[in-house]
């Protein structure tokens, strides 16, 4: 009988171990395969970053933030958050602001976490108010100094023109993209603040409206291209057409 036992025990862990050998060849293939797939998409990101897109650069700034599929590194994600401020992105001015008010990724500055903070909270006021950013950003001035504030204010100025400057390019581009796909474009700042794009196709018989509303020229345009790209486009030849005929 102990002879019987001891065959048993063997038997049993000798199927143990040939299970979780089966097991781990199968979760192998699948854990490479997995790898290889996040790799190709991070070097996508990676490549949309580096040829200009500021959602694309704020993403890939997170990333290196969290450690999230590539080692943490806060210079890395800082310099990404920063190629996206330089755009008008409010939240990577926000995440700039935060880097420099704690010394993540670069040496700490009290005066340049108001001017990004400042800055983010301008770009998202119209509709959103001030919001954290402002918050922050009101709290940190209350411990700069005179010769600090006026050194933040001409660093804002510079960067509000920089910034100013390429959000027009931006924006022109996008404008020049969809004349060539048959949109007039019209462009108004509401008393309020609100930024309002608004596309127009006079195409006939038929014709197409399409409108963003937004805190900043950045998002409106990109709202209002995202319109524009998914309205379907019917060809006059091709009105009044039942499927099938």
């Amino acid at each position: 009988m102990k002879g019987c036992h001891l065959m048993s025990k063997v038997m049993k862990q000798t199927y143990t171990i040939s299970s979780s050998i089966i097991l781990l060849i199968c979760v192998l293939p699948f854990t490479a395969y997995s790898n290889k797939k996040a790799d190709l998409q991070f070097n996508a990101l990676k490549l949309a970053a580096a040829e200009g897109d500021a959602d694309k650069q704020y993403e890939l700034a997170k990333l290196y933030a969290e450690g999230e599929g590539v080692e943490q590194n806060w210079v890395e994600a800082v310099k990404w958050y920063r190629k996206a401020a330089e755009q008008g992105h409010d939240l990577a001015q926000f995440k700039v602001g935060l880097s420099y008010q704690k010394g993540k990724g670069v040496p700490q500055s009290d005066t340049e976490a108001y001017v990004w903070l400042n800055i983010s909270a301008e770009n998202g006021a119209p509709l959103n108010g001030r919001g954290r950013a402002g918050k922050l950003a009101d709290e940190i001035l209350l411990s700069l100094s005179a010769s600090q504030l006026e050194q933040a204010e001409n660093i804002a100025k510079r960067l509000q023109q920089q910034i100013s400057k390429q959000v027009e390019e931006n924006y022109t581009k996008i404008i020049h993209e969809l004349n060539a796909d048959g949109w007039e474009i019209n462009m108004k700042i509401e008393d309020d603040g609100t930024h309002l794009a608004r596309a127009f196709r006079p195409a006939k018989p038929i014709s197409n409206t399409a409108t963003a509303h937004s805190p900043n020229w950045r998002i409106a345009f990109k709202g209002l291209r995202k319109l524009c790209k998914e309205w379907p486009v019917e060809e006059p030849e091709d009105l009044g057409k039942v499927k099938g005929d």
